[in-house]
């Protein structure tokens, strides 16, 4: 029996980091639905206006939601960019039922992306400190259609960079 591959130290550490960030990008994907979930339970349709009910303008009505704002005129008014050509549908989209435990489930809810937003972002520094060593494997692998940094990060820490140790081409299909 062949012994099985275990990488080097440096693309170990590097293939825990970036199995950490997509845990981290999952649990935000999570806080992100919870939030929907949470507006929607309180009739307020603001996803229906706004692409990104986490972008800047969103955040900013979020952010009034929990301090107690409740005027769908004022919300609407907080709009940036693009979306404030839409403050008439906003107006719409604030009328619901938002009462005050809405306020208390969505501002733990914001704190928690907030924190992981910050997670995130370190554990991407760390992996491009670990990246390093490993540059030019990663810009050689984003000249390959549809792979950008953060995917060819993650094909290092899987694969190594020693394509060696694969037989052939077909040994790394799953066919």
């Amino acid at each position: 029996l062949r012994g099985s591959f275990i990488p080097p130290e440096p693309i170990r550490e590097l293939r825990y980091l970036t199995r950490y960030r997509k845990t981290l990008i999952q649990s935000r994907a999570s806080e992100a639905n919870r939030i929907q979930k949470l507006l929607e339970t309180a009739n307020i349709k603001l996803a229906s206006v706004a692409t990104d009910v986490l972008g800047v303008s969103g955040r900013a009505m979020l952010s009034a939601l929990v301090s107690g704002k409740r005027d769908p005129e004022q919300l609407a008014e907080m709009a940036k960019g693009t979306l404030r050509a839409k403050r008439g549908q906003l107006v719409d989209a604030f009328y619901g039922r938002f009462k005050d435990h809405h306020g208390f489930l969505l501002g733990q809810l914001l704190s928690h992306v907030e924190h992981l937003d910050r997670a995130i972002a370190e554990c991407s520094a760390r992996i491009e400190e670990a990246m390093r060593p490993f540059s030019e494997a990663a810009i050689l692998l984003q000249t390959i259609t549809g792979v950008g940094r953060r995917t060819a990060e993650v094909m290092v820490a899987e694969m190594g960079v020693d394509m060696t140790r694969f037989p052939s081409a077909g040994h790394l299909a799953s066919w």
